[in-house]
């Protein structure tokens, strides 16, 4: 390994271990590293060399749709990864090959823990205690709602009114009987997408950090029902990128959605003949997360130490920050989520500071341990929830009938189908 000297990193290492060192002006590291587009900056990413001299980041940028994909062949190929590795939420799929990555933990990340939101922190972290990526982003939720809609059906307006008003979901599908009478428009988008939002807000997923099969228990059961219970108050639909949900959000025939704070552009895109109408406040029933990524370094890498020092200059506050403004992904730094640029007023929604209520759903969502291959869990529960929705079946049966399927899936997995 080449020797390593100290480097001086300026004020914006600030997250860095104190003693870490870098590499010489007269040595040079060649760190590659996968990501997706939209994930990181590339300014940043090309600033590393001027960082770090002597040292040379080769990114190689792959489709957000084709690089867990890609993760997944490699490692079961045999093949190399790259020294550095960017993992979108689906970071829970790649703790059963938590091998192939060093633990940052033995470079220092002991150290920095406490400056990261503590929940995002623990989700990479394999079960064995070995921490396998560096926090970047995370997809706090909250509720988005069209005020004037609000307004015409006699429901509060106001952000904390409508907070307090629509605190858990039983007062949200009150003010959604209120809406659908007094204007005809439904209160929410589908079926799935509240279950998405009922799941995240307990302290369970559908299988637990044991790996044990938990999806029948009652924690499941109720996070089905309160979605089920949202069904005459739905317009329809299976997905928020669909062109049908973009012109239901458009014109005025959806007064609200629960998503991450990702889907302000996703909004703003789909439905610009309502800006300055839409309002941001706490989700029914509590906060959530959708999404997030990290980055970690892999057992491919020859300068581990070098390689982390560079993640987390990657990472700091200056760049989460940024970040936010350019790419729209929000700190899961304490400190970044604290700082006073995130409370700015967005006109498209009437000028309002929406950041507050997601950098406050940040700091209050549960500590929830998503399981390697979740999403397919989670799929099952989704599609009978359609079948609710879309042809009337019967919410116990349907719960019944995801439960089982789910369970097969789990039973397979088990003997290694």
């Amino acid at each position: 390994m080449k020797k390593l000297v100290a480097a001086v990193l300026g004020a914006s290492m600030a997250v860095l271990p104190m003693g870490m060192s870098a590499m010489a002006e007269d040595a040079e590291t060649v760190l590659t590293m996968w990501y997706w587009s939209n994930s990181m900056e590339e300014d940043v990413i090309a600033q590393v060399s001027e960082q770090f001299p002597g040292v040379t980041l080769q990114a190689e940028l792959f489709s957000a749709d084709d690089i867990e994909e890609k993760i997944n062949t490699t490692i079961a190929s045999g093949a190399e990864l790259p020294d550095i590795l960017l993992m979108d939420d689906w970071i829970a799929n790649l703790m059963q090959y938590e091998d192939s990555f060093v633990d940052l933990y033995e470079y220092g990340a002991a150290d920095i823990k406490d400056q990261y939101v503590e929940w995002k922190w623990n989700k990479a972290e394999a079960p064995d205690g070995k921490l396998i990526g560096l926090p970047i982003d995370i997809g706090p939720t909250c509720m988005f709602y069209n005020a004037t809609l609000f307004e015409e059906a006699g429901l509060p307006s106001d952000p904390a009114e409508v907070a307090a008003s629509m605190s858990t979901w039983e007062d949200a599908y009150a003010a959604a009987a209120q809406m659908k009478e007094a204007t005809g428009v439904n209160m929410f988008d589908f079926l799935g997408h509240l279950f998405v939002a009922t799941l995240g807000q307990q302290e369970k997923h559908l299988l637990d950090e044991d790996g044990s099969f938990i999806a029948d228990q009652e924690h499941i059961y109720n996070a089905f029902m309160e979605a089920a219970d949202g069904k005459e108050f739905v317009y329809g639909g299976d997905t928020e990128w669909s062109s049908e949900w973009a012109a239901a959000l458009n014109n005025h025939d959806v007064a609200a959605f629960v998503g991450a704070v990702w889907m302000k552009p996703e909004l703003i895109s789909a439905a610009p003949d309502t800006a300055g109408e839409w309002r941001v406040t706490a989700a029914p029933g509590g906060a959530g997360n959708v999404g997030g990524s990290a980055i970690g370094i892999t057992t491919s890498c020859e300068n581990p130490e070098v390689a982390y020092e560079v993640i987390t200059w990657l990472t700091n506050e200056e760049h989460q920050l940024s970040s936010l403004e350019s790419l729209g992904l929000f700190p899961s730094l304490i400190s970044a989520l604290d700082d006073e640029s995130l409370m700015y007023e967005e006109e498209f929604f009437g000028n309002q500071i929406v950041n507050e209520y997601f950098v406050q759903a940040a700091k209050d969502i549960n500590d929830l341990y998503y399981p390697p291959n979740y999403s397919s869990y989670q799929s099952v529960f989704e599609q009978q929830l359609l079948l609710v929705q879309d042809q009337d079946k019967d919410p116990e049966q349907a719960f019944q009938d995801a439960v089982a399927e789910a369970q097969e899936i789990y039973d397979l997995e088990n003997l290694g189908i």
